[in-house]
């Protein structure tokens, strides 16, 4: 069980990083070249550590279907994040895109049968209060750049598209290793988006300069190593317990985006973030 818990908070801690570099290569290069590039240095990082992983399972055409919903999961989730950092604020956006914890959570419970406590959807309930205080504050001000509020809707579809691919990743696992499915679900995501950059004529041009490519690097190593901390951590943990740990991204993000970036998140936004907080440590107890 402590495993478990390490591995969760370690998740956020990466996702916390990658979070911010998420940001700036999405500025940098935009939300699809952005995205491509960043998935394709995670495949390069996990295909070099393929080695030290293990496999508990052969793998089976039944694993198909399920491949598919964590591919198109995962590309609804990494191209509403990458669009909402892109063009919103990481104080509001990444609060929202914390409940995915809550809707992971309960596919864990219907799907896996996994078990939590009345205390623990208290906490579930906390965590989608603080989404929707941070979520209404973003409404009521405005906060959307030019008046628009996509990039807010875009930070609830980015809480769907985890929520639905992180618990796949759990069905996956023994047949392709817990680093593998990583690559395995990178791999659909680029496959299923690859069509919609096409009809939407999206240069996907590998970036230029270095501040770019460091962006980018960072953002792609960040996001796969939270991943592996997720997969790994389902070995000590139910993934009902791991996952609103590794929502605790969204506490470091919001005081790195407040102390390093001088956003200044304004009253609404820090209590929804501190309900947001509150119900994760108590889905964790």
């Amino acid at each position: 069980m402590i495993g478990g818990i390490v591995l969760g908070l370690g998740a956020s801690a990466c996702w916390a990083i990658a979070n911010v570099a998420v940001q700036r290569s999405a500025r940098l290069v935009g939300t699809f070249r952005g995205l491509l590039w960043a998935q394709l240095v995670g495949i390069v990082l996990v295909v070099a550590a393929l080695p030290f992983d293990v496999r508990t399972a052969a793998p089976t055409l039944g694993l198909a279907p399920w491949i598919f919903v964590a591919g198109a999961g995962s590309l609804l989730a990494y191209l509403c994040l990458f669009y909402a950092f892109e063009h919103g604020r990481l104080t509001i956006a990444v609060p929202v895109m914390s409940s995915w914890a809550v809707l992971a959570s309960a596919i864990s419970l219907v799907l896996f049968h996994e078990r939590v406590r009345a205390a623990q959807l208290g906490g579930a309930a906390l965590v989608v209060l603080g989404a929707v205080v941070v979520s209404r504050f973003a409404q009521a001000s405005g906060g959307a750049a030019a008046g628009s509020k996509r990039w807010l809707l875009a930070s609830f579809g980015a809480a769907i598209g985890f929520g639905v691919s992180i618990p796949v990743i759990g069905v996956l696992a023994p047949a392709t290793g817990r680093l593998g499915v990583i690559a395995v679900v990178y791999a659909a995501d680029i496959l299923l988006g690859l069509p919609l950059a096409a009809r939407y004529r999206v240069s996907l041009s590998p970036p230029s300069g270095a501040r770019a490519w460091i962006a980018v690097a960072l953002a792609g190593f960040f996001e796969a190593a939270g991943f592996a901390c997720i997969a790994f951590a389902a070995r000590f943990a139910p993934l009902a317990l791991v996952s609103p740990l590794s929502s605790q991204a969204s506490t470091f993000t919001v005081l790195f985006a407040w102390l390093a970036l001088r956003e200044r998140p304004a009253k609404p936004v820090l209590l929804g973030a501190a309900l947001v907080a509150g119900g994760v440590i108590i889905l964790s107890l």
